[in-house]
């Protein structure tokens, strides 16, 4: 998938990389115009919510991250 600059879904990208999430540690969020604009454990009964509360808007859904999360980065020489 390729998120074009300027777009909803960037907007909504940036906000999940920006924000602090640590209240919705290890729960599922739904972003929606660069807020978070619900959370749980169960992704399809989040997304039935988030579509009933913001008919039209495309919600980007992503797991909050722990504080035990391991990031590895390929280093070219």
């Amino acid at each position: 998938m390729i998120i074009m600059p300027g777009s909803e879904l960037m907007k909504n990208h940036e906000a999940f990389l920006n924000s602090d999430l640590s209240e919705f540690e290890g729960k599922w969020v739904a972003i929606i115009d660069g807020k978070v604009a619900g959370s749980g454990n169960n992704l399809k009964i989040l997304l039935d919510n988030v579509k009933k509360e913001s008919p039209g808007k495309k919600p980007l859904l992503a797991k909050a991250p722990t504080k035990r999360i391991l990031i590895l980065a390929a280093h070219k020489k």
